[in-house]
C-alpha cells in the first residue's frame, strides 16, 4: 500500500485538496483523474489509489466543499468542471483520463463535450446523460435529513453488499453537511445533455453496478450507444458505488483501458 498524503492546491483564492499515488510521479505519463459523486471524497477511491497506481498515476481530487477542500461547494455541474478543469492545469497534468462517478461523471462528460488538450479518455461510473432527482428527496435532505440520508444509503449499495460497507458509507453520509449533499443533487438535477452527449469524441468506457437503483444500466446503455465508439461494463453485485462494492473488477477494467490507451 502507498503511503497516504494530503496535498493541496490553491486555486481561486480556494485551497483544493487531493490524493495522488504514487506521490512521486511524472506529470507528462497518462494519469488517472478520479471524481467523485454526491456528498463524497477521496475515500470513495480508495480501492482504485491502492489497485491501480502502480499501473499509472491515480490522483483523486475532493471537489469544494468535500473532505479537506475547502468550502463552500456548488450547485451546478458546469461550476464544479471549472474546478476540475482548474485543478488539472494547476497540477501541471499533460494527459488525463478522467473517470467520474454519479455528480462526477456530468462533471465528466461535460468537460468531455468542450476537452481540453490534455484530455485522452473518460470514464463513466453510474452515470446518465440526465440526472433528476425526486423534489421529496431533496425537500428531505432539508426537513429531515437522517430519514433522506438512510434512504440515500439504500439507494446506493447493491443488497448484495454487506452490513459493514452500508454502514460504512451511512456514517459517510451522517458526517457530510446535508446542505452541501442538497447542492450536490441539485446540481445533478439541473443537470441534461441527452441531446449533446454524442458529441463526445473522446475514448470512453461506461462502468455500472448491475443492482444500480440511483442510475439504473438502462442510463449507462443510452450513453454508450449515444457516444461512438464507447464501452460498457455492467458488475454484477453492484450498485452506484460499483468502484468501492467491486473494487477489484472495477480495476481490471480500468486497467485494461490503460493498456488500450497506450497502445
Amino acid at each position: 500500500m502507498w503511503e497516504v498524503v494530503m496535498p493541496d492546491v490553491s486555486i481561486r483564492g480556494r485551497r483544493l485538496a487531493y490524493e495522488a499515488q504514487p506521490v512521486d510521479y511524472d506529470k507528462s505519463a497518462l494519469a488517472f483523474v478520479l471524481i467523485h459523486g454526491s456528498g463524497g471524497d477521496r475515500e470513495d477511491w480508495r480501492g482504485q489509489l491502492d489497485g491501480l497506481s502502480d499501473k499509472a498515476p491515480v490522483i483523486a481530487l475532493e471537489l469544494p466543499g468535500h473532505g479537506f477542500s475547502q468550502p463552500p461547494g456548488e450547485v451546478t455541474v458546469p461550476a464544479y468542471a471549472r474546478w476540475v478543469v482548474d485543478f488539472v492545469e494547476a497540477v501541471g497534468l499533460e494527459k488525463v483520463i478522467l473517470v467520474g462517478c454519479s455528480l462526477g461523471s456530468a462533471i465528466t462528460q461535460w468537460i468531455a463535450l468542450s476537452p481540453a488538450s490534455w484530455l485522452s479518455a473518460i470514464g463513466l461510473v453510474g452515470a446518465g446523460a440526465r440526472l433528476r432527482v425526486h423534489p421529496a428527496f431533496l425537500d428531505g435532505l432539508l426537513n429531515d435529513p437522517e430519514k433522506a440520508l438512510a434512504g440515500l444509503t439504500d439507494f446506493t449499495l447493491s443488497p448484495a453488499s454487506s452490513a459493514a460497507l452500508h454502514q460504512l458509507i451511512m456514517d459517510k453520509f451522517r458526517n457530510t453537511s446535508p446542505t452541501l449533499i442538497h447542492g450536490d443533487l441539485s446540481a445533478c438535477n439541473e443537470f441534461d445533455v441527452m441531446e449533446r452527449v454524442g458529441q463526445i469524441a473522446l475514448p470512453t468506457w461506461i462502468l455500472v453496478g448491475e443492482d444500480d437503483r440511483l442510475t439504473p444500466t438502462k442510463y449507462s446503455k443510452f450513453l454508450h450507444d449515444a457516444i461512438p465508439g464507447s464501452r460498457l461494463s455492467v458488475i454484477p453485485a453492484a450498485g452506484h458505488l460499483v468502484m468501492v462494492e467491486k473494487p477489484d473488477e472495477f480495476n481490471k477494467i480500468l486497467g485494461d483501458f490503460l493498456a488500450e490507451l497506450r497502445k
